[in-house]
């Protein structure tokens, strides 16, 4: 892929390495839903949001 934001890793598994900058707002969000959710992984929290974005649109 060349000139995207993602990468696909290296090791085949189908995950993408993205590359984005966000705001302190955002981030903040992101760390107070880790908290509450109990994910100590932050990249979680943002799959789980945007599936669910995409789901609620798809609905």
């Amino acid at each position: 892929m060349s000139g995207g934001m993602a990468r696909e890793k290296l090791n085949g598994t189908g995950s993408y390495v993205w590359g984005f900058s966000i705001d302190r707002e955002t981030h903040y969000m992101i760390k107070e839903l880790s908290q509450k959710l109990g994910l100590k992984n932050e990249s979680a929290v943002v799959r789980l949001a945007v599936r669910k974005l995409y789901m609620d649109i798809k609905a």
